[in-house]
């Protein structure tokens, strides 16, 4: 049994589990929990201290539940939240004492191919475009089977766009148009050939596809692979935008860390999705960890 510990710009994830000699991952346990470290980094570049704080005492709870489990710890990695911090080093240096182990700092590009591989896998056969949104950066690859044929890694993620572009509640429609003209932006350096399908990952995805299936609560078995149009997405979204941050917060499966950068979320990944020209949206519980295990 095995573990890996990603340290996300909103979400510190703990995967731990048994990768079969198929390939298929039999899953102990899969756990988020929203600390938001980017905090501010965007425009400040250094970590924020009660993040810091709240970071440390996650993985302390991590380290504990890996020990339980007699589970070998395979990787540790950090992402563009850490990147981003001009100060990235003494966070390092204390989530190292805690967990006992290197921290990896992944590379935009090393994040892509994450992404990518962790879901690549199960298609080996057909052409897949990948998204993988985060809080600080989102990624995005495609390939074929095992073979990356390109991928990018673009400085917009839900809270670092939020945090840049969102000050009402609900957002006004100016903000909303600068989040539009901020994702068309930064995909214009995307150069991908057209597809159908996206494939999407990570929470902004996964807390869609739960929210229009109208969950009660959070189900794995029940979102992964779920498929939506363009239409049902962007009506998700503007719903999303028309509400406040309050009455979002009411919703089944939108929690505290997610529901006031769910928006910009949705934004980026519609902005994706049109640059393909993608029709559908598929969705998949997966992401770095998984390729990692």
């Amino acid at each position: 049994m095995r573990a890996v510990v990603d340290i996300g710009s909103n979400s510190l994830l703990l995967l731990v589990g048994t990768r079969g000699s198929d390939g298929v991952i039999e899953i102990t346990e899969d756990r988020a929990t929203v600390t938001r470290l980017s905090r501010g980094a965007d425009v400040r570049k250094t970590l924020n201290s009660d993040a810091v704080a709240a970071s440390l005492a996650v993985l302390r709870d991590y380290r504990q539940s890996i020990d339980a489990y007699g589970a070998t710890l395979a990787a540790v990695v950090a992402t563009e939240g850490v990147r981003m911090a001009e100060d990235a080093g003494e966070f390092l240096r204390r989530v190292e004492a805690v967990m006992g182990a290197p921290v990896r700092v992944l590379s935009g590009e090393e994040e892509a191919e994450l992404s990518f591989r962790s879901v690549s896998a199960e298609s080996p056969s057909q052409p897949m475009h990948v998204i993988d949104v985060g809080g600080a950066s989102t990624e995005v690859a495609y390939g074929e089977g095992s073979e990356i044929q390109r991928r990018y890694s673009l400085r917009i993620g839900a809270v670092r766009l939020t945090e840049r572009v969102i000050e009402g509640d609900p957002p006004t429609s100016r903000e909303l148009d600068l989040l539009r003209v901020a994702v068309s932006e930064e995909l214009k350096v995307v150069k991908l050939p057209s597809s159908d399908v996206l494939v999407g990952l990570a929470g902004t995805v996964t807390t869609a596809a739960a929210l229009l299936l109208d969950l009660d609560s959070y189900d794995r078995e029940a979102v992964d692979g779920t498929s939506f149009s363009l239409d049902q997405v962007v009506a998700l979204a503007e719903q999303l935008a028309g509400e406040t941050l309050a009455v979002r917060q009411r919703r089944p499966c939108l929690p505290e860390g997610r529901a006031d950068v769910i928006v910009a979320g949705l934004y980026i990944v519609i902005g994706a999705m049109n640059a393909i020209g993608a029709r559908r949206l598929l969705c998949r519980d997966r992401g770095h960890r998984f390729a990692l295990l």
